[in-house]
């Protein structure tokens, strides 16, 4: 496998998909071999404007004429575990779109049979290898942050948005129907920024959700508080919030950390050296200097044709595609996978929890004459107990 390219086919021709072929046409070692759909028209369209041989409406019959040496799902997410299953039962190793799976068990699922495969999988949690997100850790790991003790991780979303207009306007929608609604397809990319640094197995999770896509249950804003031994972290995900981010601040004892990904910017907060009213001028001249750097390293990449959206992505494929080849460890451990996956689980059942403990304190209010609140964030009333702890 080492002397020629790797056959990669992908099932699931929606949006993403065009970031997954754009990025293996960039991949040397690899080659975009056949796509599938259930829908023919998208997949004659995702071929057509990636020059890819293979068009398919089953996965069954893609892997038995195809042969593909890798397998991207890019499919929702109630749909990976069944598709990933073929794949490796066809002897083919499996690149999954985040969120790995549905839940924990359904990820154990995966990864037990591509153990027993002897196949490699991998999770898209791409974001990790991201230039920003990697120099963030690269200073972490040369000390310069000094222990880690909180991580904010924010995830703005935009729901006028071509994905977020379609989750809106239609009730039916799959994302309705899973544990996490609107939450379960996207939070991964803020979660596991922030377990990188929290590192316990099973950290105490708080979190609620509130507000509501019309017409529909699904709730539109998330918080979520993680406590471990050494680190806490706070996950805000909104669909309010202008302009929609994608930053997250790291707390050292040594140093703060910003990591912005939309403009892979990357802001370092230290103590000043000057006293007194100078501080006022110093703090700003790092933060300008800060910025600077960042806009010169964006300007050099962009001038070579270097600057890309999906760069982290384009890394993981890379080292996913070279851990196939030389018979390596997959760039995702296996135990990270399904660390991320139970925390999502116990995520979305504190924020169901906290939804029957608020009507339950609604209830009690209304029978006592007491006004109902108005704000999702008012606490129930005392008398109950906290979803604090692990179930």
């Amino acid at each position: 496998m080492t002397d020629s390219k790797l056959k990669v086919a992908l099932v699931g021709c929606g949006q993403i998909a065009d970031a997954h072929l754009g990025e293996i046409r960039r991949i040397l070692c690899a080659r975009a071999v056949a796509v599938c759909d259930q829908y023919l028209d998208l997949a004659k369209q995702a071929a057509a404007r990636f020059g890819v041989p293979g068009v398919f409406t089953d996965l069954g019959k893609m892997l038995a004429e195809v042969r593909p040496d890798v397998l991207h799902v890019a499919t929702p997410p109630h749909t990976h575990r069944p598709l990933a299953l073929q794949a490796l039962a066809a002897g083919v190793h499996v690149y999954v779109e985040k969120p790995f799976t549905v839940d924990v068990t359904e990820a154990e699922d995966v990864l037990a049979a591509a153990v027993a495969a002897k196949r490699l999988v991998c999770v898209g949690h791409d974001q990790l290898y991201d230039p920003a997100w990697q120099e963030c850790r690269d200073l972490y790991q040369r000390g310069e942050l000094g222990e880690v003790v909180h991580v904010d991780a924010v995830l703005g979303y935009d729901l006028a948005g071509p994905y977020g207009r379609v989750t809106a306007s239609d009730p039916d929608h799959w994302v309705h129907r899973l544990p996490g609604k609107f939450f379960h397809n996207t939070i991964a990319h803020a979660l596991y920024k922030i377990t990188d640094f929290l590192r316990d197995e099973e950290p105490r999770i708080f979190a609620t959700w509130f507000g509501a896509l019309p017409g529909t249950d699904c709730p539109t804003e998330l918080r979520v508080f993680l406590q471990g031994a050494d680190v806490t972290a706070n996950l805000l995900s909104s669909s309010a919030i202008e302009p929609s981010q994608r930053v997250t601040r790291v707390y050292g004892t040594r140093r703060v950390v910003e990591v912005d990904l939309d403009g892979r910017l990357l802001r370092q907060a230290r103590a000043p050296t000057l006293r007194g009213p100078l501080v006022k001028l110093e703090l700003p001249w790092r933060q300008k200097r800060e910025a600077a750097r960042s806009l010169r390293r964006n300007l050099w990449h962009f001038l070579r044709s270097r600057l890309h959206y999906f760069t982290g992505m384009h890394r993981l494929f890379t080292e996913f595609y070279q851990a196939i080849r030389t018979h390596g460890e997959p760039p995702i451990p296996y135990a990270e996978i399904r660390r991320l996956m139970a925390m999502m689980d116990q995520i979305f059942r504190s924020c169901r929890a906290n939804e029957r403990l608020s009507a339950l304190a609604n209830e009690e209010r209304r029978l006592n004459g007491q006004p109902v609140p108005i704000s999702p964030l008012d606490p129930p009333l005392t008398t109950h107990h906290s979803p604090l702890t692990n179930p």
